[in-house]
This record gives C-alpha cells, structure tokens and sequence, in this order.
C-alpha cells in the first residue's frame, strides 16, 4: 500500500517542472530579442551568419518548450 504523500511528491514535481519550462522560455525569449537586436546592428557578414544560425537554434528551442508546455 502506498503512502497518501506521493500524489502530493508527484504534483508538486510536475509543479516545478512546470516553472523551470516556463522560466527557460522566458530566457529563451530574451536570448531572441537580444539576438534580433544584435542582427539589426551587425554589420560583418560573418557575424550575421552566425546570428542567422543561432536564431534558428533559438526558434527551435522556443518550439520544444512550448510543445512540452502544452503538452502537460
């Protein structure tokens, strides 16, 4: 027989799960504006390359937060 104590464990997991997604969303987020601002002032090539693949990377990152988000 298990403990009454564990759903309480699981939701409050789930709970911190939970707004650890949300927090790295939101860190997300900021890591996009900051590197769309970047985007818009860069000037070298190189550098705008670089910032084209690392908003993608972030897009994607966004995605799979947001997939995860929704899907608990």
């Amino acid at each position: 027989m298990r403990p009454t104590v564990w759903p309480d464990r699981t939701a409050r997991r789930r709970r911190r799960a939970r707004a650890a997604a949300e927090e790295a969303l939101r860190e997300t987020y900021r890591a996009l504006r900051a590197n769309d601002h970047a985007f818009q002032t860069a000037q070298d090539w190189f550098v705008i390359e670089q910032l084209i693949f690392e908003h993608a990377a972030l897009e994607c990152r966004c995605r799979a937060l947001l997939r995860e988000l929704r899907g608990r």
